[in-house]
Parts: C-alpha cells; sequence; structure tokens
C-alpha cells in the first residue's frame, strides 16, 4: 500500500520543491527507514538594485533569510517534520512625491514557523499539509500586531519516471483579508539533460516558481525561470501611514547556476530582475491608501545550503 523507494525519493523531492516556501516546510526524507532524521539549513542574500517609482524616484532594497528544518519518517508512508525562518529586508524608496514625503517602510522582518506533515496514499499518490504562522513587519512593530497564518495544502502523482504532476494551494489570513493562492507542481524530464520542475524554495522565486533545467553532469545545473509574488506587512505606528499594511508584488524572473558540494552542501546564484513590480499600503480594513509601480529592477541572490 505504501510507495517503493525509488518513487518516493521521487515524491519527496517533488513536495520539498514545493512545500519549502517562505511559509510552510515539506518533509525531506518520505521513503527513508522509520526513525530517519533529516535536518538542513539554509542561508540566502538578495540584492534589489534602484528601480524608478511611479511618478518620481527610486526603490532599492536588499535582503538575509536563514532557515532551518527537520524532519522524521514516522512510519513508510507518513513524515512528520518542524521549521523555523528569519528574514529582514532593508527598503531604501527614494520617492517623496509618490508617497507622502517618505517612503512608506524601511526595515522589515519576517519571523516563520511551520509544521509539514507529508502522507503517501499509494505507490503513486503524495498528499502535504502545511500549517505555519508568520510574523511579519516593520522593526518596531509588536507580534501581536505583526501575526498571520495559514497552511498549504498539495498533492502530486507519479504519472511515469518522466512526469510528475500536481497542485495545491497556500491559504493565509494576512491581517484584512484571507489569501488564497494556487500553485502548479511539476517535475517532466524531457530528455537525458534537461528537465521542467519546480523552482528551488530556498531562492528568489521560492517553490512555487517554475523553471527549466539544464542538466550537463551530476554537479552543474543550470536554469531560468519566473513566478508572481506579493508579500505583505504591518507597518509602523510611528511610520508615515501608521499601523497600515504594506504589499509588495512583482514577477521575478532569475536564470540559475547551481554547483554540489559533495552528497551535503550546495551552492546557487542568480541572476535576473523584478518585473510589473508595485508597491501599496492599505489600511487595516483593506482600503488602499496609495499604490506606485515601479520599473523593473536588477537582482542578483545567492543561497548556501547544507542538508543531511
Amino acid at each position: 500500500m505504501f510507495a517503493s523507494r525509488p518513487i518516493a525519493r521521487t515524491l519527496a523531492g517533488i513536495a520539498t520543491a514545493i512545500l519549502l516556501t517562505p511559509y510552510a516546510l515539506a518533509a525531506y526524507a518520505q521513503g527513508n527507514p522509520t526513525g530517519k532524521v533529516t535536518t538542513s539549513f539554509t542561508i540566502a542574500g538578495l540584492q534589489q538594485a534602484s528601480g524608478a517609482v511611479e511618478p518620481g524616484g527610486d526603490a532599492w532594497s536588499n535582503a538575509g533569510t536563514l532557515h532551518a528544518a527537520a524532519t522524521r519518517q514516522m512510519v513508510p508512508a507518513l513524515t512528520l517534520g518542524v521549521s523555523a525562518g528569519y528574514s529582514a529586508e532593508r527598503w531604501r524608496i527614494d520617492a517623496p512625491s509618490a508617497f507622502s514625503g517618505a517612503g512608506p517602510w524601511r526595515d522589515l522582518r519576517r519571523v516563520t514557523f511551520g509544521t509539514p506533515i507529508t502522507l503517501a496514499l499509494s505507490k503513486t499518490v503524495l498528499t502535504g499539509l502545511s500549517p505555519w504562522l508568520e510574523w511579519a513587519g516593520e522593526q518596531d512593530v509588536t507580534m501581536a500586531d505583526a501575526l498571520t497564518y495559514g497552511a498549504v495544502v498539495s498533492a502530486l502523482k507519479v504519472f511515469s519516471p518522466r512526469l510528475v504532476l500536481g497542485g495545491g494551494t497556500s491559504v493565509s489570513r494576512q491581517f484584512y483579508s484571507i489569501k488564497v493562492s494556487p500553485f502548479a507542481i511539476v517535475n517532466w524530464r524531457i530528455g537525458e539533460h534537461w528537465r521542467l520542475a519546480n523552482a528551488l524554495p530556498s531562492g528568489p522565486l521560492g517553490g512555487a516558481g517554475i523553471e527549466l533545467r539544464a542538466m550537463p553532469d551530476a554537479v552543474w545545473e543550470i536554469a531560468a525561470g519566473g513566478v508572481l509574488r506579493s508579500d505583505r506587512s504591518r507597518l509602523s505606528a510611528t511610520g508615515p501611514y501608521p499601523d497600515a499594511i504594506g504589499e509588495k508584488s512583482s514577477m521575478p524572473m532569475f536564470a540559475r547556476a547551481s554547483r554540489r558540494f559533495g552528497p551535503l552542501w550546495r551552492a546557487d546564484v542568480y541572476a535576473g530582475a523584478f518585473t510589473n513590480g508595485r508597491l501599496r499600503v492599505k489600511d487595516s480594513d483593506g482600503n488602499e491608501l496609495v499604490s506606485r509601480t515601479y520599473a523593473a529592477s536588477p537582482a542578483f541572490a545567492a543561497t548556501l545550503s547544507f542538508k543531511r
């Protein structure tokens, strides 16, 4: 009734790529022996260059992220896990004509805690449920005012050794409304060295992104892809928009080069741009106070990951 080890490992790899988002984490160890504990750690950095803000000015940012997770194979079909992450973003928005004399936010913080669960229903079907809590706000916002929460649900099926398809939805309570974000799950081996698959969860696209990957050997991987992303944060009570909600949305598009260093370590570098960018400020009821677009801005990122 449970997944065989080769197929189960394929299921786990896809689930990890999807559910290891900033909001929830999936198990790594599906198909491992009962009692097997898997741990992982990732550090990531991102530099977003200046983009022109409508009707005048510039916006740029940099960010750093730390993430750690552990999972345990409870029985052959069931994996439970726990994860924690911390992200710091520093924004500089020099656009007084676009906002109320100053940028709407400066230093944003995110603290995330998740408890992923994956369950194999058969040899070819895997389901996932990942509840999470997140505190998202400017540096001096209290945790109670910055709390958001939700869950990621997903299901996927192995149609053949070359094709895995599925889908899922992230449902979250983010301040003034419930946000529903569907995503696709795909792992399609097009040829010996080519694959269409979900992006690495630790990178700027997140696990919901889609990449075309080239794998010339067992050490190197080259990829390119994109995704639609948006985030909300509680703004400071002493800022230009007291206790309001800041929202950033864009379409990141990145190329990636990755290298493995033995069985445990992996390094990834990214180059690309944030396109279709928009900065919004809304009050606590969701009424829009201001909305400004910003031009495509080049960006660079790097991650270093360990998994054992």
